[in-house]
């Protein structure tokens, strides 16, 4: 069982503990039981040792329970835990075209999976316990009535079989309700992030609910509601089963007298003690399969992820001086294909250097593939065809990593990251005040302990501190990709006459995508693409 191999990975100690501390509580439960089943039935009743053999068997169960639930926990959190860094790793050192392509799927996978497998492990002890007590109860009767005991395996059985039956149903809708859980994630991003689209347009804000989020929505409850009906039947066929079994069994005593009815009468107060733990772990055989859809959502992430196989880390030779050829591109080659939208772009072959410490304009119009080239510079896309030299090296799967660490880079979507702990510190104190001046930010935010006093900044302002982190993160390569084109012509003049000459005073090569060609004379050249194609 794939949840029981997950819990020995977690700690083998731990998973020891809480299961035989599960177990005697079961057993202590059953002993509760039997004394107070058997004080029931006696005529000479000793208090004195009814009441130090319940106390002993009373006081274990509440102790055992305890450590029980509380080593359950610890593991729980510990698997949680390291399913949250181990996706987070996995994230950070796969395919990032894969990302890019499933970024609707990965936090769904962080919050909803994660949390579903934490609230089904908490139940196990619960379940253990249970199923230790139906046991002991089960030998207990067995001694107090063998025929009765037989006769009640036969229908616990009965309950098994419509439980196994039930349960590749309970999988089937789990995994077709997690599966429209993606669409209703993004619906509700949508909802976040579009606010100021959506309050502004009384029409689509009405569409956006009922023709988006309340078709996807319905869809996913029915897919619930089914899921949740098919583990009613596995967990409620127990008492079915059961209370129809002993109905048949009263028929059978009462024609042919194989037991009286007193023993049936203290036979039955037994196993009404078992039915709420059998329901209980007939309803977590529905939990499992919960679990599992979990999983394999989780090991999906490997494989969607494309991450890398035995990969090596080989350093980059980076002995350069200014004016020196430092990447080239050759014949390099991109696709992009949407069956989607039926949408189709080829970029390249493109050839091209670009010189260390030079400043370097790109131009070109929208859907030229402007950022797709930049993505293939960075090394964020993989080139289909031709190659990629940095200082006449090669890049390939052992150095990428290595070769995207020389640039820092801003885009129009990027994220702002409020804490700077990547930053040097001697860096952040020599140069991150008189950056937020030269931005004219100083009434607005501050750096304490590495990182912002706040990030609720306008657009404009959150894009400014976003330069500044690019800038003090002192990479030998940098990459804008229209970064003024929302900026007022005064932080665009800083831009261009300040911020960009001084990096290249300091001897850092510069990308630039822009259609500011007003400022283009404060570069070296301007490259320029038209429909994937240097002109």
């Amino acid at each position: 069982m794939r949840i029981i191999r997950l819990l020995l990975k977690s700690s083998k100690l731990l998973f020891t503990i809480a299961s035989v501390s599960s177990v005697l509580t079961g057993f202590c439960s059953t002993m509760v039981i039997k004394q107070v089943h058997q004080a029931i039935g006696v005529t000479d009743f000793n208090q004195t040792e009814f009441v130090t053999t319940f106390l002993i068997f009373w006081i274990g169960y509440g102790v055992l329970a305890v450590v029980s639930t509380y080593t359950v926990s610890l593991l729980t959190q510990s698997i949680i835990h390291k399913l949250r860094v181990d996706i987070s790793e996995k994230i950070l050192t796969s395919n990032f075209v894969a990302i890019e392509r499933n970024q609707g799927k990965l936090l769904p996978i962080l919050t909803e999976d994660i949390k579903t497998i934490a609230t089904s492990i908490d139940r196990m002890p619960s379940v253990t316990t249970g199923l230790a007590t139906v046991i002991g109860i089960l030998g207990y009767m067995l001694w107090f009535s063998p025929i009765l005991t037989l006769s009640t395996v036969v229908l616990f059985a009965v309950v098994l079989v419509i439980t196994k039956i039930s349960l590749p149903m309970v999988r089937k809708y789990a995994e077709q309700a997690r599966e429209l859980w993606n669409d209703v994630y993004e619906h509700f991003e949508g909802l976040i992030y579009g606010i100021k689209e959506l309050t502004l347009n009384n029409d689509y804000k009405k569409v956006y609910v009922h023709d988006l989020i309340v078709p996807t929505s319905k869809e996913q409850n029915a897919y619930n509601v089914k899921e949740n009906l098919a583990t009613s039947i596995a967990s409620k066929s127990t008492d079915l089963v059961l209370l129809f079994g002993f109905g048949t069994l009263i028929l059978l005593i009462f024609n042919t007298q194989f037991v009286t009815a007193d023993v049936f009468g203290q036979y039955l107060i037994l196993v009404m003690m078992t039915i709420a733990p059998l329901s209980s772990a007939t309803g977590f055989m529905a939990n499992l399969k919960r679990i599992e859809v979990a999983l394999d959502k989780i090991n999906e992430v490997g494989l969607v992820l494309e991450l890398p196989k035995n990969k090596k880390d080989l350093k980059l030779e980076k002995n350069t001086s200014l004016g020196d050829k430092l990447i080239e591109l050759k014949g390099v080659q991109h696709e992009y294909y949407n069956p989607d939208e039926d949408e189709h772009f080829e970029l390249g072959p493109i050839d091209l250097t670009i010189n260390k410490g030079e400043l370097t304009f790109l131009l070109g119009g929208n859907g030229s593939g402007k950022t797709t080239l930049a993505k293939i510079i960075l090394g964020l896309y993989p080139a289909k065809g031709g190659s990629i030299e940095y200082a006449g090296q090669q890049i390939d799967v052992n150095h990428i990593d290595d070769y995207r660490d020389q640039f820092s880079a801003t885009f129009v979507d990027s994220y702002l990251f409020d804490k700077l702990l990547h930053i040097d510190s001697d860096n952040l104190e020599k140069n991150g005040n008189s950056l937020i001046k030269t931005l004219e930010l100083t009434k607005k935010v501050t750096i304490k302990n590495k990182r912002f006093s706040t990030s609720r900044l306008s657009e404009g302002q959150k894009k400014r501190l976003g330069l500044m982190v690019s800038i003090l993160e002192d990479k030998d390569i940098y990459l804008f990709d229209e970064w003024a084109a929302n900026q007022d012509p005064h932080f665009k003049k800083i831009f261009y006459e300040i911020i960009l000459q001084d990096l290249k005073k300091a001897g850092k090569t510069v990308i630039v995508i822009s259609h500011d060609e007003q400022y283009f004379d404060h570069g070296d050249r301007v490259i320029k693409l038209m429909e994937g194609k240097l002109v």
